[in-house]
């Protein structure tokens, strides 16, 4: 557990408006950055020491990278597993690479959720079209047809009304897998954030409300308007959530708050 200490060199992989904040703030404490990711000139790269243009699965290329810098981290979760696995064997990577495969995909996420005992939405696997016919009969409509992987700004998603929908919303997955959620009629959007570092020492900012335009983070405020009992709830959830992974870095847990104050995450 040696501590990454002012003047060594963050390695990220990921190049957008996440990693240009994490470089900027790294950067005011001593650390040199370096980016790695498909593009050129980018958020990141703007403000990093370093910049490197390689796709994530040039693992030739993540071996050279890893090899340039003290500790690595990323900015986003969709970056392969692959490439995280294959950084690790040079230099220690936060949050782990077993992480990233988790929450990555929507299913291994809720099963980790349900197998932990975490407030969820209820949910159904679907790889075919008898499994979501079979699946909306056991949820009930409304409900939501959520592709596994890659999804993200309401990306990959169809609401499923009545049963005339399924074969639609299932050509709409073209071939990959997916989850099927209940609907939830929630009264509102609210996330936490927090930090945790190898000693398990937690860190949070409070509880923040999230609106939403066109499936899209429009405005987020804190601290956000909620009862003291879901403030604590959605803090205790967070940290829980952070112990269980046993995550080291930043994470964030968002939740649907709904009108009778139960937290799903």
């Amino acid at each position: 557990m040696n501590p990454i200490l002012p003047n060594s060199t963050i390695g990220v992989f990921g190049s957008g408006q996440l990693g240009r904040m994490f470089t900027i703030e790294a950067r005011k404490m001593g650390y040199r950055v370096h980016t790695f990711s498909p593009a050129s000139d980018t958020p990141t790269g703007q403000v990093a020491d370093f910049e490197l243009e390689a796709e994530y699965d040039n693992l030739r290329a993540v071996k050279d990278f890893a090899r340039t810098v003290d500790v690595l981290t990323f900015e986003f979760e969709n970056v392969p597993s692959e490439t995280i696995e294959t950084a690790s064997q040079f230099v220690e990577v936060f949050p782990r690479g077993e992480i990233l495969h988790t929450t990555q995909n929507r299913l291994r996420e809720k099963t980790f959720l349900a197998k932990n005992n975490f407030p969820h939405t209820p949910f159904r696997y679907v790889k075919s079209l008898a499994d979501l016919q079979k699946s909306v009969e056991e949820i009930g409509f409304p409900c939501v047809l959520k592709t596994a992987g890659f999804g993200y700004d309401g990306k990959g998603q169809t609401k499923i009304n009545s049963v005339a929908d399924i074969e639609k919303a299932f050509a709409n997955l073209e071939n990959q897998e997916a989850v099927l959620e209940a609907f939830v009629e929630f009264e509102k959007e609210v996330s936490v954030v927090c930090a945790r570092d190898q000693k398990g020492n937690f860190a949070h900012y409070g509880v923040i409300e999230n609106e939403h335009a066109n499936h899209i983070l429009d405005i987020s405020f804190a601290p956000a308007i909620v009862s003291e009992k879901v403030f604590r709830e959605a803090i205790e959830i967070t940290r829980s959530v952070a112990e269980t992974f046993d995550y080291v870095g930043t994470l964030c847990v968002e939740f649907f708050l709904t009108k009778d104050e139960k937290l799903l995450v």
